[in-house]
């Protein structure tokens, strides 16, 4: 009978005891483990970054369910009944599907896919022996970890594409809670205490880890200084530097979604079609009267 590398108590186990090897950008402490917190429910393991944030992982050795994403809201709407400030809750497991993602996303929930393959990696760096697990645990056996919003990990080179699978469009539709005002083509952030630091910081992360080759790490650099301080302009030609991530002939598959979720959680969604890829010119276009009715259609 096929077995699983690691048991949910191992994956549990390694996550408390090598945190870093799992989540590198984030400085995790750990704190604790299957206990209540606020006495709102039982969490898997109980972490605190470098911001005093009480991070509230839940662990699933098997792919998420929509009852795991639904728990975990009412966990937190709990939380926040009962005044707790600085929690963030977040969901591991091998798989994700993509509608428990947009239900966590809507309720900033973060979440990370690992697959068991990366905790025998983790396992054997440290010398950590493992036991096989029942395959009934229903963690699936692909070779590598899968790219999400809160991934930071690779097993497989990117490979390139010539047109992301996203959904753009000329107006913004699902909304960023993040309000803008302009100065030229420069965009001001409005309402900076509605940024969610801890959270964009993780979208940023996992664009940086999702290019190997780091041909981002100007962006990155970009995102990072606008993030440490968002009263400062945030730049028309990182602006479509971004873009150019998301959706045009640059792009490098594995990045789009990490590319995407960052602009998503900025502007919202669609992605604008104000700059296009002309492959005839060999060049960008940037379309100034389109950029106008995105720019209206973003929250003011």
């Amino acid at each position: 009978m096929t077995r699983s590398p690691v048991t949910e108590r191992e994956m549990e186990n390694l996550i408390a005891e090598f945190p870093s090897d799992f989540f590198p950008r984030r400085k995790l402490v750990f704190r604790g483990r299957q206990k209540s917190f606020g006495e709102a429910g039982r969490f898997d393991l109980l972490f605190q970054d470098e911001f005093q944030t009480n991070i509230l992982m839940e662990l699933k050795a098997r792919p998420a369910k929509y009852e795991d994403a639904n728990q975990l809201a009412r966990y937190r709407d709990e939380l926040v009944r009962r005044g707790e400030k600085n929690v963030l809750m977040w969901l591991v497991a091998p798989h994700i599907p993509k509608s428990v993602e947009e239900f966590l996303e809507r309720f900033g929930i973060e979440f990370t896919e690992i697959h068991t393959n990366e905790f025998v990696r983790v396992a054997g760096r440290h010398n950590v022996p493992v036991e096989a697990e029942d395959e009934r645990s229903g963690i699936p056996e692909a070779p590598q970890v899968t790219i999400r919003p809160a991934l930071v990990r690779h097993s497989q080179p990117p490979s390139r594409v010539s047109d992301a699978q996203v959904e753009t469009g000329p107006v913004v539709a699902a909304r960023s809670p993040l309000r803008w005002n302009r100065s030229g083509y420069d965009l001001a952030l409005v309402n900076r205490d509605a940024l969610d630091a801890h959270r964009f910081t993780a979208l940023i992360d996992a664009f940086d880890q999702a290019v190997p080759s780091r041909k981002n790490s100007s962006l990155v650099a970009e995102l990072r200084r606008w993030a440490a301080d968002p009263g400062q302009h945030w730049p028309h030609e990182a602006c479509r530097r971004l873009l150019r991530w998301v959706i045009t002939g640059t792009t490098w598959k594995r990045a789009v979604p990490a590319a995407e979720a960052v602009w998503g959680y900025l502007f919202g969604r669609p992605i604008p079609t104000w700059s296009t890829w002309n492959s005839g010119e060999k060049r960008y276009e940037f379309d100034q009267s389109a950029w106008q009715v995105w720019f209206k259609s973003l929250p003011h």
